[in-house]
């Protein structure tokens, strides 16, 4: 439930911020609460280094405290959930020379046919709809934006860290998942599925929706996990 891009012609990485929930409650009806403002990004920044993520919010959070306070090789974090499935999409890249350095988890990639090198990396549930658009203006950003449009799980709102200039417009370096809920439980929105909305549809806050005691019980019981997952 999310997009992440690597544009290697640009050297730039971009992601949306999204963190979303899929639900069936009591109604039988479905339903996806999300939050677009949460602190907790999918983009992790270090000096020569960058992680992007894409995910099962809680395997996301081991990796981003790993990043920022481990680097141990012989100690990394899961890729797979309780159940054994790959649950977590993610990259390492060198921003020096553009190398992805570690790989887990779902991806399409797009290649030169001339040359057969490798110019763009898409993960998450808009990744089809980013690749599609960044085949045809090349711009990390705008697919990102884009992908906002036709998946229901990717916000507009871009993330991105330009390893040439050095520009990012991250802001946080947290990691820990209690932010996505909280953010969530202050200022989520829901949207009701049996309705059709539109991907790019603005949900309705969830403090003012009919199901909003239910839906804050399943978060406080630990029964809504907040994620970006690969697939949709």
């Amino acid at each position: 439930m999310t997009t992440t891009v690597y544009d290697l012609i640009n050297k730039t990485v971009a992601s949306d911020t999204r963190w979303s929930a899929q639900l069936t409650l009591s109604d039988g009806n479905n339903y996806i609460v999300y939050v677009d403002d949460s602190d907790f990004e999918k983009i992790a920044d270090r000096e020569s280094a960058v992680l992007v993520l894409a995910g099962l919010g809680t395997l996301i959070a081991q990796w981003k405290e790993w990043w920022y306070n481990s680097l141990d090789e012989n100690c990394c974090p899961p890729v797979e959930d309780a159940s054994g499935n790959t649950a977590v999409s993610l990259m390492i890249i060198d921003k020096s020379s553009g190398q992805i350095i570690f790989d887990a988890g779902q991806k399409k990639a797009m290649f030169c046919k001339f040359t057969s090198n490798m110019l763009s990396v898409f993960a998450g549930s808009g990744d089809i709809h980013a690749a599609s658009c960044w085949h045809n203006n090349r711009c990390a950003k705008t697919a990102i934006t884009s992908a906002s449009n036709l998946d229901f799980f990717t916000s507009p709102i871009v993330r991105f860290v330009d390893f040439a200039s050095g520009q990012t417009n991250l802001t946080s370096m947290c990691y820990n998942y209690k932010e996505i809920m909280d953010a969530m439980l202050r200022g989520g929105f829901v949207m009701d599925m049996s309705k059709s909305p539109a991907a790019n549809d603005e949900g309705v806050p969830l403090n003012q929706t009919q199901v909003h005691n239910e839906i804050v019980s399943l978060i406080a019981s630990g029964k809504v996990v907040a994620s970006a997952p690969v697939q949709d």
